[in-house]
């Protein structure tokens, strides 16, 4: 039997009503988290060169954040786009990258078309998430390192899956969306930094309802598009470089969002670098009470989190989201690390500036806190203050973004488009939004809700 069918059959015999009420929960958060960042991230310049005059078609879907309809790929390509467009939008560690992200948008314009419940929809984004994430098992951590960007070419079969589900695909029209999302599977890390990371991910949630449309008219793809000398596994991470047992085992035992879970972001910049974020806070609250005495800082981080692009200092921006030295600089000055830090204006800041010349970074080899850091600052007068941190907040089940902080979140996030009353309507629709009766009121919720 074909991997791809092993996958499908996998995925189509999970039974919904089984799901743990705290799954259903972390579902809930996560697509609100992410239409929150979608709903920000609208307004960006990326998401606005994104939209190409004469490109997109008018349709029935909501673009988030802005008072347009378009059809179901479009739709699912501008918010895949926007919700990505400030790297705000939540991580997992099985994935190596953003699942929500992918599989929200395709299935926020799918459902809208089919009337679909909001128990469907949260249904089928479980099922697109532990999709991807299995087969990120079989894959990781060789895919990410060899350089590949998993929120992209892994996600997409999420992303593939999740749309099959809301379809009501069977296992074998499944299959084939899987096999015919290897064929538009992309996205390498060498273009992080720039506008292109976030079309990533809105190619990559079109390709990924594009994938179960077709399967659902009949088109097939190759029952070994994975397994294939020249298929997926082998051409992406090479033979002896993954493990097709890993991805076929333990389904929904426990679901991946459960264990290891997602992580919901903090802070609007990489996920890797949290950790020494919140030890460089940590420190300006309590010992640092001059960042102007600070004379050196020290970073350490597991290797995995030390890639050369987050070495690097900021120079703009959108590169400054993927900053070690900038955003640790940040928290050691500021205190805190916030939207507005990401501004052109932001980067200027002397103080930040000369604090991020001082920084030198080692790696930290300690796989049982592979998200963890420390930071080590030594003042003027020879003092050393050092805090570390072994898994930042936010960081799936172990230390959950607690809810006030989530409903902050999207309120700083979603007050930039919508009314103050239509934050709130929106983010109450979000937390009970396994009971909606359709998913096109929460749409509509924040259509009308717009500034």
């Amino acid at each position: 039997m074909s991997l791809s069918l092993q996958l499908a059959e996998r995925a189509v015999a999970l039974v919904p009503q089984d799901f743990d009420p705290e799954a259903i929960g972390w579902a809930r958060d996560a697509i609100a988290d992410m239409i929150g960042c979608a709903l920000i991230g609208a307004a960006t310049e990326t998401t606005e060169r994104s939209i190409l005059p004469g490109m997109l078609t008018e349709g029935p879907c909501l673009v988030l954040g802005r008072k347009m309809r378009l059809g179901k790929l479009d739709a699912a390509f501008v918010n895949g786009t926007s919700g990505h467009a400030i790297d705000y939008d939540d991580t997992s560690k099985s994935l190596s990258g953003h699942p929500t992200v992918i599989i929200v948008p395709g299935l926020l314009a799918l459902a809208e078309t089919l009337n679909s419940t909001g128990r469907e929809f949260v249904d089928a984004y479980i099922v697109g998430v532990e999709a991807a994430t299995r087969i990120a098992r079989g894959v990781n951590f060789y895919h990410y390192e060899k350089g590949w960007h998993p929120t992209a070419t892994l996600g997409i079969f999420g992303a593939a899956v999740a749309a099959s589900h809301l379809l009501k695909l069977d296992a074998g029209q499944t299959a084939n969306a899987i096999s015919i999302a290897a064929s538009s599977a992309a996205g390498i890390k060498a273009n992080f930094g720039t506008d292109t990371k976030p079309l990533h991910a809105g190619f990559q949630a079109r390709n990924g309802l594009f994938a179960a449309l077709l399967a659902a008219k009949g088109v097939n793809g190759s029952g070994v598009a994975l397994e294939h000398p020249q298929g997926f596994l082998n051409v992406f991470n090479g033979p002896g470089n993954f493990d097709t047992t890993r991805m076929l085992s333990d389904w929904g035992a426990p679901l991946d969002l459960l264990k290891p879970g997602i992580s919901i972001k903090k802070y609007p910049c990489v996920y890797s670098v949290h950790a020494a974020i919140d030890a460089a806070i940590a420190l300006h609250q309590g010992p640092l009470s001059d960042p102007g005495e600070i004379t050196n800082v020290l970073v350490r981080m597991h290797p995995r989190r030390m890639l050369p692009h987050v070495r690097n200092p900021a120079t703009t921006a959108l590169n400054a989201k993927f900053s070690l030295p900038y955003v640790v600089s940040r928290g050691l000055v500021n205190g805190a690390v916030l939207l507005d830090h990401f501004e052109d204006a932001a980067l200027h800041d002397p103080q930040v500036l000369r604090v991020m010349g001082l920084m030198r970074m080692e790696n930290l080899p300690d796989d049982a806190s592979d998200y963890g850091g420390e930071v080590h600052v030594t003042l003027s007068n020879g003092q050393v203050f050092s805090h570390s941190v072994d898994a930042p907040v936010g960081r799936g089940p172990e230390t959950p973004l607690p809810p006030g902080m989530l409903r902050a979140k999207f309120t700083d996030c979603a007050s930039r488009t919508l009314t103050d009353e239509g934050v709130n309507e929106v983010f109450e629709q979000l937390m009970t939004l396994d009971t909606l009766p359709r998913v096109g009121m929460l749409t509509s919720a924040i259509e009308r809700s717009k500034r």
